[in-house]
């Protein structure tokens, strides 16, 4: 009788082991997600990824605070500390962050032993810092989560190149030996400049072996595909901002300045002009039509959420500002420590 209760104990004992492991994997399992889906828009990785909104929630690199990354509301509410070392492109979907970060730059409130030791790479996350994952050690620039992947710039000394690596940590490739911008993502696509041989458009179809494919014959300096339209600044024509219709070719001039900056939504292009007689950060409708300055100045690194613009002054990486999309309130600094 004894030997029948220490085979039960046994076998309940290994369905709870079992039971447990399988939870444990089940809560730490990253979820697939739509592989046309991007983690980030493409004007707001082209600045820098200082901004990525998912959800009602803000993740955004905090300038007053080392750019350590933060989260809020998209009313810039219920601020939170997400990590205590500095960031860059972040993108993110679902429960997951995805972002550059290295300890050259601290949190004000971090000190100690582990502040020596130094962290860099492509990092995982989830949304309120938990964790905390390498995806990839090295130093990188710009990078965007693709569906399931994150596409990556390598810095080497032969002069870069592009690779990815899947959600779950597994999968790293090679793409090319060129310096490609991945940014430029839409639909399963990425739309980016020739670096080596020239600079023309082209497209990458990454649900298709990532096969490279020229749009275009150009200059097109951070290409964004918006509603049939390919977005640019001209670098053979003083970077004018400029569209080409994809369907026609035709090509549309968008503003009389060249620009150092831009970033757009639905209704709206933002941009920055430093050559100007007066340099200053501008807003108009995507056609070019109904130009207004904002602010006086030179700005960069222009972010967009669903009610807010946010952009930095030139030549001062502590101070941001920010101004309602709708142009309700005047731009004022914006400082989340306050």
């Amino acid at each position: 009788m004894r030997k029948i209760i220490n085979i039960i104990i046994a076998f309940v004992i290994s369905i709870v082991v079992v039971a447990a492991i399988a939870f444990y994997f089940y809560l730490n399992m990253i979820p697939e997600n739509d592989p046309t889906t991007a983690g980030n828009t493409v004007g707001n990785l082209y600045n820098g990824g200082y901004f990525c909104e998912i959800d009602g929630n803000v993740y955004f690199r905090n300038n007053y605070d080392n750019g350590c990354m933060y989260s809020m509301t998209v009313d810039e509410k219920d601020i939170k500390p997400i990590t205590t070392m500095n960031v860059y492109y972040i993108s993110g979907i679902g429960d997951y962050l995805y972002f550059y970060m290295d300890s050259q730059h601290l949190s004000n409130s971090t000190s100690g032993l582990g502040t020596t030791v130094k962290y860099y790479g492509v990092y995982q996350s989830r949304t309120d810092g938990t964790k905390q994952k390498c995806l990839y050690r090295g130093r990188t620039a710009a990078q965007i989560l693709c569906g399931n992947y994150v596409y990556f710039q390598i810095k080497d000394s032969n002069g870069g190149s592009l690779a990815k690596i899947k959600t779950d940590k597994t999968n790293l490739t090679t793409i090319s030996d060129e310096y490609i911008d991945p940014c430029g993502f839409y639909d399963g696509k990425i739309y980016f400049t020739g670096v080596e041989k020239d600079h023309n458009l082209y497209m990458m179809d990454t649900q298709n072996n990532d096969a490279i494919t020229k749009l275009a014959d150009g200059s097109f300096f951070y290409p964004i595909y918006h509603d049939g339209y390919i977005y640019y600044m001209d670098a053979v024509d003083n970077y004018h901002l400029k569209r080409m219709n994809v369907s026609s070719l035709k090509i549309e001039t968008l503003t009389k300045n060249r620009i150092d900056c831009y970033n757009l939504n639905d209704q709206y292009i933002f941009y920055s002009v430093s050559d100007a007689l007066v340099p200053a950060l501008h807003v108009m409708t995507l056609d070019g039509s109904s130009d207004v300055p904002i602010l006086q100045g030179v700005y960069f690194n222009i972010s967009l959420t669903s009610k807010y613009v946010y952009f930095t002054p030139a030549k001062d990486d502590t101070r941001m500002y920010h101004m309602p999309l709708d142009g309700s309130e005047a731009p004022a600094l914006f400082n989340p420590l306050e």
